[in-house]
């Protein structure tokens, strides 16, 4: 058997993934139609909307099997991401890649195999629509093309999601979408017992640049700003702009927290020293670190993580 290889930008692809906040979901009907469709189209048994995390498969809808993930170093879809097109194996059972893989000696005995790939918003590849047989088939150009059409309108549906959850000038998650996220991430870890770190952040003094220098610059330093946090998070962190010029940030790994202030730190001192902008990017910051005991939800640790930031910045204005 010949494991799926891993993609030159895998923790760029994995921040992508994580940030879009399509892992671990309940059944969504938009998804769900379509893997019917495609049942329908190619007279298929299964047919999967496959997303490729770490170590894992994870399904985001599934029609024809009742499993929700499998491991990632045994999947065809592995195999399909690292290519542009098609990946199409017409009969397993007498591939050299595939003839020994537990998926085909074993459940659901795979034998056919067409995936095509799926990008998120930003262009990097999610996972695969893929259609499933128990025996051996062709699969032409029209068939071909027919499945990439499905996959180009699941990419749709991907942006349409984008869109409701994106804050359309930074590029970041909205508020909506910074919630949404973490609040299902904040259950998860707190129902793990991970150790984990919120930040609040306010850019200081983004008033007078507004007022002195325009709009469209104060526009131009938020754009700034957000991208150096995204720069800087770890694969499974989320970044929002809640409003204005304020910030949140979730850092799913405690111990990570302090290393993203710190890169934070350095990437805008750099900015700053080389802009050559009559002004410079600053800003204050409240961290919070978790305590099951003491916080109910993302937004009990929001609100306080706010109080602590308004301290600091009021500490500097002494």
């Amino acid at each position: 058997m010949k494991f799926p290889g891993i993609p030159e930008n895998e923790e760029e692809r994995l921040k992508s993934l994580h940030l879009a906040d399509l892992l671990d979901t309940g059944a969504d009907e938009r998804f769900d139609r379509l893997t019917r469709l495609a049942k329908k189209v190619f007279q298929v048994p299964v047919v999967l909307i496959s997303l490729l995390d770490r170590e894992r498969q994870w399904l985001l809808a599934c029609e024809g099997l009742g499993i929700k993930e499998t491991p990632r170093n045994i999947s065809f879809c592995g195999h399909a991401i690292l290519q542009e097109g098609p990946f199409i194996v017409n009969d397993a059972a007498n591939d050299e890649r595939f003839h020994d893989n537990p998926l085909v000696t074993g459940e659901p005995y795979i034998r056919f195999y067409a995936g095509y790939p799926v990008h998120l918003p930003d262009g990097q590849v999610a996972g695969t629509l893929c259609l499933i047989n128990t025996t051996p088939r062709g699969f032409n150009d029209d068939d071909i093309a027919s499945l990439k059409d499905l996959a180009f309108i699941l990419e749709d549906e991907f942006r349409v999601i984008g869109m409701a959850m994106t804050d359309s000038l930074t590029g970041i998650s909205n508020r909506r979408g910074f919630y949404r996220t973490g609040e299902k991430r904040f259950r998860s870890l707190t129902k793990d017992n991970a150790a984990f770190s919120l930040i609040f952040i306010d850019l200081d003094r983004f008033k007078p640049i507004n007022d002195l220098w325009g709009h469209a610059e104060g526009d131009e330093v938020l754009k700034v700003f957000s991208a150096l946090l995204h720069q800087h998070l770890g694969a499974g962190d989320i970044v929002g702009r809640l409003g204005g010029d304020e910030f949140a940030v979730l850092a799913t790994q405690q111990a990570h927290a302090d290393a993203f202030l710190n890169n934070l730190r350095k990437s805008v001192d750099e900015y700053n020293k080389k802009s050559g902008k009559p002004y410079n990017i600053n800003y204050s910051f409240g961290m919070l670190h978790s305590d099951a005991r003491r916080y109910q939800s993302l937004g009990e640790m929001l609100k306080e993580s706010d109080e602590v930031m308004y301290s600091a910045k009021r500490r500097k204005r002494i």
